[in-house]
């Protein structure tokens, strides 16, 4: 082979090998945003193509669960009604509290609490609402995930 066929095969494999990184590594902020906009603490429950209702959780409550963009979707009613009372998105993977932290701000606020250093961010608007931003590492077999969640206390 020709240097210039070897150099041409080598740009081709960083080519690739940067374009599967970059796929990889994409930001998932804008889906995170998206679903927080969505899927709305104290209003109805959306019809979403990504939702589905499942087996409920708790008595007279209805869940939902589905997954968007590579995320886990966690969605609970309040009891008796159709209104939204907790969502939980679960982010397998690297954690990714920084990366998506704006987007969390931009739909419900800055935190109440910050330990970036432990990837632990935190809200509480009293009258038992609150949430949190925070990265579970996971053990050997298993990946980590990177958690939000708004609930009732």
């Amino acid at each position: 082979m020709s240097c210039q066929v070897l150099r041409g095969f080598f740009r081709l494999l960083l080519i690739l090998a940067l374009v599967a990184t970059g796929a990889f590594a994409a930001d998932i902020s804008p889906a995170v945003e998206k679903i927080l906009r969505d899927i709305r603490q104290d209003q109805p429950v959306p019809d979403l193509d990504y939702l589905n209702r499942v087996e409920p959780v708790n008595v007279d409550c209805a869940s939902f669960r589905g997954s968007y963009q590579g995320m886990e979707i966690f969605v609970e009613t309040h009891p008796k009604n159709n209104l939204a009372a907790s969502v939980l998105l679960q982010i397998p993977g690297a954690d990714q509290t920084q990366k998506i932290l704006s987007a969390v701000i931009n739909v419900i606020g800055p935190p109440h609490y910050r330990e970036p250093e432990k990837s632990h961010f935190a809200w509480d608007w009293g009258n038992y609402r609150s949430a949190s931003l925070h990265y579970i590492e996971g053990n050997k077999t298993d990946e980590g995930f990177t958690i939000v969640s708004l609930f009732y206390r």
